[in-house]
């Protein structure tokens, strides 16, 4: 579907305007589970929206008809099928690895009324051994949307995207049905400060943008099946019912001390 394509092909530049990400993991019993990572984009498109229209235009935009709210769930498998015919046309390494990304979902919530915009991309995984596959499918999905389209190919240089890029690579994840751990791997190095000073001055040019990204805040969300008994990082938060485990932080902050969103969270037996 041409949908599809367009929404991954806005992926690059979600990722680079979106306010506030959601890493989000749900368990079931028998350690499957699912991997969401959400944009709430809500804020930004708000902004946008005050910056880019004068007294006259909002005047002109009010007598328009409201859009339908969306929440719709897409399907990269349908993507697939529609371009069956060029994918029959890659090496044989190459289509395999086009279709493992068959499992690969985008969610989209939009309400002008209420100013909600959501934007995730995610995908199933039969044990959290194999969510490494299935992030890497993402990744995959979100290259190949940036071949297609030049603009968020040459986003995907700035020094935003270059500190964002893989980067669900440099964690690892343990699950054993009572303990989970969520650790930043100790082989992967710290963004050097000529990185954070390619962050800082980015930011800088940005105008009136700057405090929206200033503000742009990465959340952990994890769900379980069973209650939880405690969460080593002090700054986690468990929920009334104790099966969920949330940790908020500023987004440069996550970027300059990664290690900062370590935690292992044990279950009640």
């Amino acid at each position: 579907m041409k949908k599809i394509t367009l929404l991954f092909a806005c992926l690059s530049v979600l990722f680079l305007t979106s306010c506030n990400f959601t890493e989000e993991i749900t368990f079931n019993e028998d350690g499957s589970g699912e991997f969401i990572m959400n944009y709430d984009m809500s804020q930004v498109m708000e902004s946008l929206k005050e910056m880019g229209m004068d007294d006259s235009a909002k005047k002109e935009d009010n007598t328009k008809k409201k859009k339908k709210p969306i929440d719709s769930v897409f399907y990269f498998k349908d993507m697939l099928v529609e371009k069956a015919d060029s994918i029959a046309k890659l090496s044989p390494e190459k289509q395999e690895e086009i279709k493992a990304m068959k499992d690969v979902v985008i969610k989209i919530k939009m309400n002008e009324d209420k100013g909600l915009f959501n934007f995730g991309f995610g995908s199933t995984f039969k044990s959290l051994e194999t969510l490494p596959q299935a992030l890497k499918n993402i990744e995959n999905a979100k290259k190949l949307s940036n071949k297609e389209n030049a603009q968020a190919s040459k986003m995907s240089e700035s020094a935003f995207a270059k500190s964002s890029e893989n980067m669900l690579e440099k964690v690892g994840f343990s699950y054993d049905g009572k303990t989970f751990n969520r650790f930043f791997k100790e082989e992967i190095n710290e963004p050097s400060q000529e990185e954070i000073d390619a962050l800082n001055n980015e930011m800088n040019e940005m105008g009136s943008m700057k405090s929206v990204f200033e503000e742009m805040s990465y959340t952990l969300v994890y769900n379980f099946p069973k209650r939880i008994k405690s969460v080593s990082n002090k700054n986690a938060k468990i929920s009334n019912n104790r099966k969920t485990v949330s940790l908020k932080m500023n987004f440069m902050e996550m970027i300059e001390s990664p290690k900062e969103t370590n935690l292992t969270v044990t279950l009640e037996d």
